[in-house]
Formats: C-alpha cells, sequence, structure tokens
C-alpha cells in the first residue's frame, strides 16, 4: 500500500519523420555545450543546428539529399537522439549521431548504433565506417572511446581537414 510502482520508460528506435526535424535540432544544440566543441568542429558541419538548413535538406520519409538516412530515439515521448547513415556501394557510413545532454551514457548511442548495424547486416553489408574528430593538440573528440567500446578499429589515420582539426577513420567488420 502507498507503494507507487514504479514506471519502466521503453526507449523506441524508429525511422525519423520531417515533424522531428525541430526536436533533432533540440537534441544537437543541446547535446554539447560550445566549451566541448571548441577545437572540434565548425559551424560549417553544423547542418542540424537549424532546422532551416536541415528543411532544406531533408528529400522524403527518413532521408536527406546526399542519400543519408536519420534513425532517432525516444523515450516517454520524447526525441532524445539520432543517428545519420548512408549505404555506399561497398559500406555502411555512419555520419552523425547525437543524444541529448541529459541522456548520455543510459545506451541510447549504443542502441542507435545497433540499429544501424543490424540494418547494414540485413541489407548484406559487411564492412561499416564512421570518424570522429582530434583537435589541434591531438586530444581526440568525447567520442574516440565510444566507438572503441562499439567494436569500432581505429584505422590509425589522421585525415587533414582545412580547419584545426583532423579526421579520424573508424571500421567495423560486421562479419
Amino acid at each position: 500500500m502507498g507503494d507507487e510502482p514504479s514506471k519502466m520508460t521503453r526507449l523506441v528506435i524508429r525511422k525519423a519523420t520531417y515533424d522531428d526535424i525541430p526536436s533533432i535540432v533540440e537534441v544537437n544544440l543541446s547535446s554539447t555545450t560550445n566549451d566541448e566543441t571548441l577545437g572540434f568542429t565548425t559551424q560549417e558541419w553544423a547542418t542540424f543546428s537549424s532546422p532551416d538548413k536541415l528543411m532544406k535538406l531533408w528529400v522524403e520519409d527518413n532521408r536527406l539529399k546526399d542519400g543519408c538516412e536519420v534513425i532517432v530515439a525516444e523515450k516517454d515521448g520524447r526525441l532524445i537522439g539520432y543517428i545519420v547513415f548512408k549505404r555506399e556501394r561497398d559500406h555502411v557510413y555512419i555520419d552523425d549521431i547525437d543524444i541529448a545532454k541529459d541522456q548520455q551514457r543510459m545506451g541510447v548511442g549504443r542502441a542507435l548504433v545497433t540499429h544501424v548495424e543490424n540494418i547494414a547486416v540485413v541489407s548484406g553489408y559487411s564492412l561499416i565506417t564512421t570518424d570522429t574528430t582530434e583537435n589541434a593538440q591531438g586530444i581526440p573528440w568525447k567520442s574516440y572511446g565510444f566507438w572503441i567500446k562499439m567494436g569500432y578499429r581505429d584505422t590509425g589515420e589522421r585525415l587533414p581537414t582545412k580547419w584545426d582539426f583532423k579526421t579520424i577513420p573508424f571500421t567495423k567488420n560486421l562479419k
């Protein structure tokens, strides 16, 4: 008596829709602070930080003009994360993943990546790739450890960009 039943929250992973754009942008803008991203990215890469930019790129269903697909994670009706990936000729490329700050380190990123990996396997792919960045001091972005824990291999390359940071490619064999 008097004890409240515990409420289990269920994570729902689904294809994004055009109507999700404001929530996707909200997740993007709230997932990191400016201090955290300083030296690791640039506004030119910030497609998901503006509803107008994202609306212009949205084509149909969960697809963007460049062929990327967007999958979202919801908990209790709130969009709390998204992942962007593209099916290339010989591999799947994960372009972006973002989780709301208050939902990080709770398995949402793992669930989204696992979902995309399953799509890749069912679609006949055996290789998946992604990347993160490294600042000018050689410090990798905070997602580096996440990708390693998920079984992705740092290729050892540090690819220069036109900015002060470098790109770190990762690969994972799915079969």
